[in-house]
């Protein structure tokens, strides 16, 4: 008698699509770095983008470039009135025209530009001054605050059950290096702590007295 032996099919590799195709194995997605974006960053974002937006509307926009900067750093002191002074005597002088040193459409169109946009660039460098500040001001008040923290860890540590904290101070004292510590001024430097400030009024010993302090003992009193 045959005995007949039951084939359990796996479902992933024979189940068929209605038009009696196998669809192909799936294959789990890469696993991609997905680094976390911070408020303060999309903001930045945010705004970079709409900068770039904006400064498309200024026209001719130029980058400053090594081998050019330094003739237009020269010709900056030019006055504005000179140039539309002599724009203006192009105009009326047909031999200055001939001579074709200045075009007077483009000298025109420069000039309206500089009138234009000199209210727009102190508007932009304010808001770069100020923004600048603000970061300046943030991580002042905050560096004051570390450096205060700093000076209450290294007294914790002194505590000899206080390992931890001791091991927490020589990470600061590593990230924040010699450059970081606070500058003392020259004059104060120089000039030392005076006697009674921190520091004991030196006493003289017998023999070493000032001749002056000899002669007002020796003097009667009353």
């Amino acid at each position: 008698m045959a005995t007949s032996r039951a084939v359990t099919a796996n479902p992933a590799t024979t189940a068929e699509e209605p038009g009696g195709t196998t669809p192909p194995p799936t294959t789990p997605p890469p696993d991609t770095p997905t680094p976390t974006i911070t408020h303060y960053q999309q903001i930045a974002a945010e705004f970079m983008a709409a900068l770039d937006e904006i400064s498309q509307i200024i026209p001719k926009l130029a980058a400053a470039h090594v081998s050019t900067v330094n003739l237009v750093r020269s010709r900056l002191n030019v006055p504005n009135q000179f140039l539309a002074t002599v724009t203006a005597a192009v105009v009326q002088v047909p031999e200055l025209q001939a001579m074709q040193k200045l075009d007077v459409n483009e000298a025109l169109d420069t000039l309206q530009f500089l009138e234009a946009f000199r209210p727009v660039r102190d508007k932009v460098d304010a808001f770069a001054t100020n923004l600048k500040y603000t970061m300046d001001s943030r991580k002042a008040d905050l560096a004051t605050k570390a450096l205060l923290t700093y000076d209450v860890a290294k007294g914790l540590a002194r505590d000899p059950n206080s390992a931890t904290i001791a091991a927490l101070v020589a990470n600061m004292k590593r990230d924040l290096g010699r450059r970081g510590r606070p500058k003392t001024p020259l004059a104060v430097r120089k000039a030392g702590p005076a006697p009674g400030i921190g520091v004991p009024t030196p006493r003289l010993l017998p023999g070493q007295e000032p001749e002056a302090w000899k002669r007002d003992d020796a003097e009667p009193r009353g």
